[in-house]
């Protein structure tokens, strides 16, 4: 994945010099940042190792960076993920547990005419479930020798962009992720989520 990312950069840089006004061309970077309903299933295995399953009100980030093969397709590097906004439930002494679903992949951006698009993507999912504590640490429950944490997740999302600038667009977009992870102990943890996020691109 680290080659991948820096041969991803590489070209982006050398795009740099073709890129033209209000065309999909060149270095490709978008943000996006939104909410969505979000519905998971997770196993607390140093507490009772017992699966339980929570949804509600949940945060969206999103980041993609990669270049434009032709004016109407772009490839990227993909990082995003989504987080509840309330804890999952209680730990030992009373803790909150909270837990998110987060992807690295990569992925194809399409545009259509009026500057709609749609893109998918696929690679990496980890899911966490983790403590609050005051120190604003993170001490993950499982034990990272004896259960797996990662396993597989994608993303779809589609919008429309309006351009603001010569090379940056603004818009809006929805989205779903889903992922899922197999534990060493047979268990199984999911995430779905749906949001609606704003975004910026550059291009």
């Amino acid at each position: 994945m680290k080659k991948l990312f820096m041969l991803t950069a590489l070209a982006a840089s050398f795009s740099f010099a073709t890129s033209e006004p209000h065309v999909h061309d060149g270095f490709f970077l978008n943000f996006a940042m939104g909410m969505g309903y979000q519905s998971m299933d997770y196993t607390t295995y140093n507490y009772d190792d017992d699966t339980y399953g929570h949804s509600g009100l949940a945060t969206d980030i999103d980041v993609k960076l990669g270049c434009s093969v032709t004016d109407m397709v772009a490839v990227h590097i993909t990082l995003t993920g989504d987080t509840p906004t309330e804890s999952v439930g209680e730990g030992r002494d009373d803790n909150e547990v909270k837990a998110n679903l987060s992807l690295l992949g990569i992925g194809t951006t399409l545009y259509f005419p009026g500057n709609y698009l749609a893109s998918a993507s696929l690679g990496i999912g980890q899911f966490r479930v983790y403590d609050d504590i005051s120190t604003f640490h993170a001490r993950v429950v499982s034990n990272p020798d004896t259960y797996s944490r990662s396993g597989f997740a994608f993303q779809i999302a589609a919008g429309k962009e309006w351009w603001v600038s010569d090379n940056w667009g603004i818009g809006a977009t929805a989205a779903l992720l889903y992922g899922f992870e197999t534990n060493l102990a047979d268990a199984r943890e999911s995430s779905l989520s749906i949001s609606l996020r704003f975004s910026a691109t550059y291009n």
